[in-house]
């Protein structure tokens, strides 16, 4: 009897499993009844399981990338491809269709300065994208979800990595994006496949990811800890090529991450150094390393976070805000790439800090002072251009290439939603504002945060935002493209054909156009190496390089859709 009962319970648990997974899910609500392409589309209701390759999300037919997947609630994104008009969206779930809810699928809309705006399923967006040669975005979520961008915002694919950012994201030449968190580094192809995964488990945290350097190779920072790696090397396949923890040892306290910075080691040489700056619990440094590992210099240049990340002038000297804690409080210094003596000592009378610093094409420094300040620094003579008062608090600000717009976000008083805003860069005047969603504290309102990502060629710029969601059930974060084209930037429907040809290793690349006698251009082979290229009165323009075999990509750094290659057999 006792065997019969076990064998009819067995058979009684099997039926109870099999109905569980063979029940039909159910769509209670979905977020909108109407959603653009690339649109973020929540759907609440039952029976949606867990997260499985047997599940999945339709729009019309068409799968749809997800990023949440619950029991009860799925965040997904209207394909791309999907026809303008009424759609259908169901969820499956091992082959169990659910009942199709209907909603209106739209084109993106730009709303004045504001392009186009992407939710990413997040409540923040601790870094600005990083941003590929062809124009690709790439997004590192705090669920730890990378996100790829077309340039009009279409959305490529994501992938799921380990959590969320612990630095920046960075791109290659190739559209390989690196990302990192807690001890882990991802590689991922521009078809979103992780390529490879390098960790460093005696490490605290990862403070740079791997970075592209001038030579190809990736360079990035682990925070040692027991120690760690400290600075390191890897070649582009993710194998191990040196380390250096730093003399005196480097370590972080509550690192906020950084872009790695490269510059030459000696006024208007190759690029051949890194620069890693580490707070070392108040006692600040910023040390210097050949891209063979060793270390070439270290300074003091703190306490202040906003020293781990400096700027790089056109000459190689090296700019970073500074905190001296008996008698100037904070200053700006500039130092020399090859020893790291002081250049440039610039005591501006602040009071409550610095912001990380942005620098023109002319070597000009913007920053925020005293949280309201917006400032241009002329670092040749050491003297202000100007500062504006902004009656607002500012985060750091961000100058255009071309040396023409400063973008920045901040908020009127702490409690209220952010805002957006242009500032002339030759005198400070703001040009507009764009205020971002939200109500007063305690109501969801947003932020932006982090630095903007400007296109090469200064017609747009990429503003992450956080959101304070109160409690919100659907929290969710923005990017904004925004439309800074102005009366600047380089007209890229006037670059009417590039071309290259390589003969015995010499490579000429040609641009045919409508621009203006004396306007210039920046092409780059194969990612790097750049020429600047100045238009004729033809409208014409060329580019040479030397000694060179294989495959060659000539690209437009301006419009990176101008693209066109050469093989030098």
């Amino acid at each position: 009897m006792m065997l019969r009962f076990r064998f009819s319970a067995g058979i009684f648990m099997l039926a109870v499993a099999a109905g569980a997974a063979s029940a039909q899910p159910v769509i209670h609500a979905i977020n909108r009844d109407t959603l653009p392409r690339s649109g973020r589309l929540a759907i609440t209701g039952s029976g949606f399981g867990s997260r499985s390759d047997a599940s999945r999300v339709e729009v019309d037919g068409t799968t749809a990338w997800f990023t949440t997947w619950t029991s009860t609630r799925i965040v997904a994104y209207v394909p791309e491809t999907s026809d303008l008009g009424p759609a259908d969206v169901k969820v499956i779930v091992n082959g169990q269709e659910s009942n199709p809810v209907s909603f209106t699928v739209t084109a993106r809309q730009g709303d004045g300065h504001v392009k186009w705006t992407f939710e990413a399923d997040t409540d923040n967006l601790w870094f600005r994208p990083a941003l590929a040669p062809d124009g690709t975005l790439y997004l590192h979520s705090s669920q730890g979800f990378v996100y790829a961008l077309a340039p009009d915002g279409a959305l490529k694919w994501t992938q799921k990595v380990n959590w969320y950012p612990y630095a920046p994201p960075a791109a290659g030449p190739d559209g390989t994006v690196y990302v990192g968190s807690i001890w882990s580094t991802f590689a991922l192809s521009a078809q979103g496949e992780i390529l490879w995964q390098f960790d460093d488990p005696e490490a605290q945290a990862v403070q740079i990811v791997p970075t592209p350097g001038p030579d190809g190779h990736l360079y990035g920072v682990f925070d040692p800890g027991n120690p760690g790696l400290g600075a390191y090397s890897l070649t582009r396949s993710g194998q191990y090529r040196w380390n250096n923890w730093g003399n005196p040892l480097m370590f972080e306290y509550g690192g906020l991450g950084a872009d790695m910075r490269f510059g030459p080691s000696r006024s208007d040489g190759p690029v051949d150094q890194m620069y890693v700056g580490m707070d070392r619990r108040g006692n600040n440094q910023l040390y210097a390393f050949s891209l063979d590992g060793q270390q070439r210099w270290v300074i003091p240049v703190g306490p202040n976070g906003a020293g781990a990340q400096p700027v790089i002038g056109g000459d190689g000297t090296v700019y970073t805000p500074d905190f001296i804690a008996q008698g100037y409080g904070w200053v700006i210094r500039g130092f020399d790439p090859s020893d790291g003596s002081d250049v440039l000592f610039y005591d501006g009378g602040f009071v409550s800090g610095v912001s990380h610093l942005s620098i023109g094409p002319d070597d000009v420094l913007y920053y925020v002072a005293d949280l309201a300040y917006l400032e241009a620094l002329d670092p040749e003579t050491g003297t202000l251009r100007w500062s504006h008062f902004t009656d607002a608090v500012m985060d750091a600000p961000q100058v255009s290439p071309d040396g023409r717009v400063v973008i920045a976000s901040g908020v009127p008083t702490f409690g209220y939603p952010g805002f957006i805003k242009a500032f002339d860069a030759a005198s400070g005047a703001e040009l507009w504002s764009v205020p971002l969603p939200g109500e007063f504290y305690p109501a969801p309102r947003w932020l932006g945060t982090h630095m903007p990502r400007i296109t090469p060629d200064s017609r747009t710029a990429y503003v992450s935002t956080v959101a304070l969601s109160g409690g919100d059930a659907d929290p969710y974060s923005l990017l904004y493209a925004m439309d800074i084209a102005g009366e600047g930037g380089v007209d890229c429907a006037a670059i009417r054909k590039l071309s290259a040809r390589c003969t015995g290793g010499r490579l000429t690349a040609k641009v045919k156009s409508a621009l203006e006698e004396g306007a210039t251009l920046t092409l780059t082979r194969n990612g790097g190496d750049e020429r600047t290229v100045t238009i004729n009165a033809r409208g014409k323009g060329k580019a040479k390089w030397t000694g060179l075999s294989g495959a060659q990509e000539v690209r437009v750094v301006e419009c990176p859709e101008r693209v066109t290659s050469a093989n030098c057999s």
